[in-house]
């Protein structure tokens, strides 16, 4: 029994690592869909088993080599428990913060247009923070200069946001003529 323990914990384990090191696309629900107008079980779904077997595995390899023969029954008792459990608590954990949007952000894109305070100055290295309020939240955005020859760049204060690549945003200084157009736009739709 103890090989099975620790065969679901080293299997669970490594999907898990897995999935924490970005090798997912995010959606692993097998079972997403309505079944006559209710939500199918979860239990199908890749997260809920890939819980299960790290606990299953972790509380009966653990169990099995602390506690003497004549309990192994209640080893597995324990065990199954523990996973469907820490299986059903993942499944709820991740199809509530679905259904909420927790989390959730916006494309990049929804930040090009909007000005910003620089929180950090863009320094010599051409890197610095800026805080961006879109609607109620302020986000703080990693900056880089828009153009990569500009000088002065450590005493920008306000910034307006030209581009955004991969999570980083590429900036100007809000008095520059040629972006102006874009702010006075940006303001007014808020």
């Amino acid at each position: 029994m103890f090989s099975l323990y620790l065969f679901s914990l080293i299997v669970g384990g490594g999907l898990i690592v897995y999935s924490l090191t970005g090798g997912h696309d995010g959606h692993h629900d097998v079972a997403h869909h309505d079944v006559h107008g209710h939500d199918a079980v979860k239990w199908l779904s890749l997260r809920t088993l890939t819980y299960f077997l790290f606990v299953f595995g972790g509380v009966g390899a653990v169990l099995t080599k602390t506690w003497n023969a004549a309990t192994m029954p209640l080893v597995l008792l324990f065990s199954v428990v523990a996973g469907v459990g820490v299986g059903a608590a993942a499944s709820w954990a991740f199809d509530y913060l679905r259904k909420t949007d927790s989390g959730h952000r916006d494309s990049e894109h929804s930040f090009v247009g909007l000005t910003g305070t620089v929180s950090l100055p863009i320094g010599s290295g051409g890197m610095g923070k800026v805080l961006v309020q879109r609607g109620d939240r302020t986000y703080e955005l990693i900056a880089r200069p828009h153009d990569a020859a500009a000088k002065g760049t450590s005493k920008w204060k306000s910034v307006i946001v030209v581009e955004m690549n991969r999570g980083t945003a590429l900036v100007t200084p809000l008095d520059d003529p040629a972006y102006k157009e874009i702010a006075a736009v940006n303001q007014s739709q808020e």
